[in-house]
């Protein structure tokens, strides 16, 4: 278990925002005295131009540079095109001149020729700020690198880029400062990536939509993150779908010079056995990787795909989840491993005769965690993900004192010795049957220093937008150690806390390590009760914070529904616990206090529900049914679904809306009863906005012939002309 002491973040605090550089300078800043700034807005006036060259991420950094410069100061600087002399290494940037210019021009050699000799010989992904009293300079390698240094000098300028702007965020998901003069002091800094893979996936995408994806995606850039994991499509449900989100986010990753990755579990995706029964045995699912046919038509029809979309640079060759392997195949092959060597080499080599230049990529997960025996090796161009699904997060993956971890670590150092190319990270912080439990950042960033010292090249974890709010410290500590994996816990809440939650800053510590546990001891006889009192002593916290802060501020939103998390965590834990103690009558009361709190919040950014969370009230749900409320504008439910009338009598039956992205809707309600029972209305309109539901009653009566039974009263939903859903009650009737 996770054992942190209580550390003071309030030292410092005036209410100045401090700022923490992303990754580590490979060159120091200039010695130069504060007097040497350059102006870029002065008493309100804006006193620059800021100049672009290069392709459409460059055009993208210089909007952003002089967007929030208007939104910190009201000033709208000039932003005009500029064409550079032959830049070798520095092929796009932003230029930030003094003064105001009529048309283009051209770069001036001395800015360009200081780019790209403090850029030559850099790695990829590399950014460069630079600033003397004549102007500011914003480059890096490769087309990213601008972007970078643009977010850099932002947050040099105060702004914070804490999460994603989801809906439910209501703006509250950064901060931008407001002053009327804003001044870049003189500086050169020269940022290099330690890990060249930085990722989010989308993984399941229960509630990821069009809007959300685009928030994820703008948040990557600002946390310079280089690569989006979407899946192909997700247990072939047709619910999560690369291709059904592939052209809205196009434009937005193309902006920011992200790379898409496409696959997940999946080689019967591309060789279904409805379509190729011949090349599957029966009672196992993954096709029979032993016959060269199988294998050669699962890469003919890749190719076929990712010829189709030259958009996807890297491919996920895996097999499904919780596969189970022919026995010829692992009789020829001697274990699950040596066979993916077989087909994955077999894919890298059709795609580069294909002329495709695509990375393949590989999951140690499962029956395939080690690593191949002798004979047998993976390409190097290969990027091998190492999965440690089995590990806890009690303690770190270099922590003895846990075998599972152990066993792990001494896995991923095998991979390390036994593949020269890229070894990522798949992290499990945020596993989805933790639901709302768990803030191991603590666990997180020891983990990270272990891994830079395996010496593995990048990691990537969970992006659900339902509950992003909740897990917004650990989101976030994940990009910045993904660019410093020696950052520290204390480093990182010394930055973190004061800016985000000023003086509320120490509460909010002591809430997240009172809820750093891994939720997975309630599973541990004794430790379940002991999380609970951490639960209720993190609500405290929390409510300590909240009443330290001004109403309506940023860190008032977030912490109102940490607040409404806490709830939630107790009443999750409670189920366990009552189980436990075989008190059927306190589950059933826990169970439905869940449903309530999962169903109230599951828009507010502290819930997702999902086939983990529903099972926990005792009801099912589909992939599809979840997806469609993610993506719907509102929503309308029935909170209590079942009802006990006596003939003759009434039972009032509650109408509830919601609204999903945040814009303010109208849902209409239509009701309609079976014969024997009445309303006393059929229709209605609530109006939904913001994060808390609106409800009406309607009275239901049974008429005093109707005969007992069950009876299905329906409730149908439409907002803004278009159908949401239908939910429905049962009703008992009695004598």
């Amino acid at each position: 278990m996770q054992h942190l002491k209580r550390r003071s973040f309030l030292a410092g605090v005036t209410g100045a925002v401090a700022v923490t550089t992303i990754g580590t300078p490979a060159r120091a800043a200039d010695d130069i005295g504060p007097e040497a700034a350059f102006r870029l807005v002065h008493n309100g006036r804006g006193k620059a131009t800021v100049l672009w060259w290069g392709g459409a991420t460059a055009r993208f950094a210089a909007s952003e540079l002089a967007d929030y410069v208007e939104r910190m100061s009201g000033s709208r600087l000039q932003v005009l095109r500029a064409r550079p002399e032959q830049p070798q290494t520095a092929t796009s940037g932003v230029l930030v001149l003094p003064g105001s210019r009529r048309q283009a021009t051209t770069v001036p050699p001395v800015w360009l020729s200081k780019a790209d000799t403090l850029l030559r010989d850099q790695v990829a992904d590399s950014y460069l700020v630079s600033a003397t009293p004549h102007g500011v300079l914003l480059s890096g390698v490769g087309d990213r690198g601008v972007v970078y240094a643009t977010y850099a000098l932002l947050e040099q300028f105060g702004v914070g880029f804490f999460a994603p702007q989801f809906s439910y965020y209501q703006g509250a998901a950064e901060t931008v400062p407001q002053t009327v003069d804003i001044t870049v002091r003189a500086q050169t800094s020269l940022v290099t990536p330690p890990w060249p893979v930085r990722r989010k996936a989308i993984e399941e995408g229960w509630s990821i939509s069009q809007s959300s994806l685009t928030a994820l995606i703008d948040w990557m850039g600002k946390q310079r993150l280089n690569v989006l994991v979407f899946p192909y499509d997700y247990y072939g449900a047709g619910v999560t779908r690369y291709e059904d989100f592939a052209a809205g986010m196009a434009p937005e990753l193309a902006k920011r010079g992200i790379i898409v990755e496409v696959g997940g579990h999946g080689y019967d995706a591309f060789l279904r056995r409805a379509d190729y029964p011949q090349y599957y045995t029966p009672g196992v699912n993954v096709f029979n990787v032993h016959d060269d046919a199988a294998v050669s038509q699962y890469i003919a029809n890749v190719v076929t795909y990712l010829r189709a979309r030259p958009e996807i640079a890297i491919f996920d060759c895996w097999p499904p989840d919780g596969a189970t392997w022919p026995k010829a195949t692992l009789a020829e092959f001697g274990t699950a491993t040596n066979a993916e060597v077989h087909v994955v080499n077999k894919l890298v080599s059709a795609l580069a005769d294909a002329g495709l230049h695509v990375q393949v990529e590989r999951i140690a997960y499962g029956a395939g965690l080690d690593t191949p025996t002798a004979g047998y090796t993976f390409d190097p161009k290969v990027l091998i993900d190492f999965a440690a699904y089995g590990r806890t997060y009690s303690v770190p993956l270099g922590d003895p004192s846990s075998a599972v971890n152990a066993h792990h670590l001494d896995v991923l150092r095998r991979w390390r010795a036994a593949h020269p190319g890229t070894l990522a990270i798949y992290d499990y912080s945020r596993r989805y049957r933790w639901r709302e439990l768990g803030n191991p950042i603590g666990v997180l960033a020891q983990d990270a220093d272990v891994y830079r010292s395996v010496g593995v090249n990048g990691i990537g974890a969970y992006s659900e937008p339902a509950n992003w709010l909740q897990f917004e410290a650990i989101h976030l500590f994940g990009a910045r150690s993904a660019w410093n994996p020696t950052l520290t816990y204390d480093d990182f809440m010394s930055s973190y806390l004061p800016t985000r939650f000023g003086p509320a800053a120490q509460e909010v510590a002591d809430y997240l390590l009172r809820t750093a546990d891994d939720p997975d001891v309630l599973n541990t006889p004794g430790q379940g009760a002991a999380l609970r009192s951490k639960y209720q002593a993190a609500a405290a916290d929390v409510a300590a914070a909240r009443a330290k802060t001004i109403g309506t501020s940023a860190a008032a939103i977030v912490l109102d529904r940490l607040a409404w998390g806490c709830e939630l965590a107790l009443a999750d834990i409670d189920i366990t616990l009552c189980a436990q103690a075989n008190d059927q009558a306190g589950k059933q009361q826990a169970m439905a206090r869940y449903r309530q709190l999962t169903q109230r919040h599951r828009f507010n950014g502290i819930q997702l529900e999902s086939l983990y969370t529903t099972p926990r009230y005792g009801e099912q749900v589909t992939r599809a049914q979840i997806a469609k409320q993610y993506r719907s504008p509102a929503w309308g439910y029935l909170p209590q679904i079942q009802f006990t009338v006596r003939q003759g009598a009434s039972v009032d039956m509650t109408i509830t809306a919601q609204d999903v992205d945040f814009q303010g809707h109208g849902v209409e309600w239509t009701l309609v009863t079976p014969q024997g029972l009445t309303a006393e209305r059929t229709q209605g309109r609530l109006r939904a906005s913001g994060p808390l539901e609106v409800s009406e009653t309607v009275r239901l009566s049974a008429g005093t012939d109707v005969a007992p039974g069950n009876y299905a009263v329906t409730v149908a939903f439409d907002a803004d002309g278009g159908k949401l859903t239908s939910a429905q009650c049962s009703i008992t009737v009695v004598r």
